[in-house]
């Protein structure tokens, strides 16, 4: 009987770690994410650049991405960006997008949820650093 018990535990310890191994990392996409803006790197020229928060580019301070929908909200005006491309590369989570003559991109670290992002616009750019939470 003993035997059996201790075969038993061997073998469902053996499915969870299946089970663990074969899980998709937490930040693939495949769940919505809230990603934290922490700071941002502001430059309108090659020779100056500002840092700054969230507020200091007009973004939210926590950014709610959806990539089966396509979509980042979390402005309290209800505003929203639509997600053009994704991609899978390296260990990052790779969305893209274009919006009023400019074009962004974010990346996040599959297995830690490190965000960063650049935004380019028509007077400089931008970029942004933080961390992803799954929901």
């Amino acid at each position: 009987m003993t035997i059996l018990r201790i075969g038993l535990a061997a073998l469902l310890l053996l499915a969870a770690a299946a089970a663990v191994a074969g899980a998709a990392p937490p930040y693939d996409g495949s769940k919505p994410m809230q990603c934290s803006i922490e700071t941002t790197m502001i430059c309108s020229d090659p020779n100056v650049c500002v840092r700054g928060t969230s507020q200091t580019v007009n973004l939210p301070p926590v950014l709610n991405v959806d990539v089966e929908k396509r979509l980042i909200s979390g402005a309290a005006t209800g505003r929203t960006i639509k997600i053009a491309w994704v991609n899978r590369d390296g260990g990052r989570l790779l969305i893209g997008g274009t919006e009023l003559g400019g074009g962004w991109t974010m990346a996040v670290a599959q297995e830690s949820g490190a965000m960063s992002s650049a935004v380019i616009v028509r007077s400089g750019g931008f970029l942004v650093f933080g961390s992803c939470t799954a929901n």
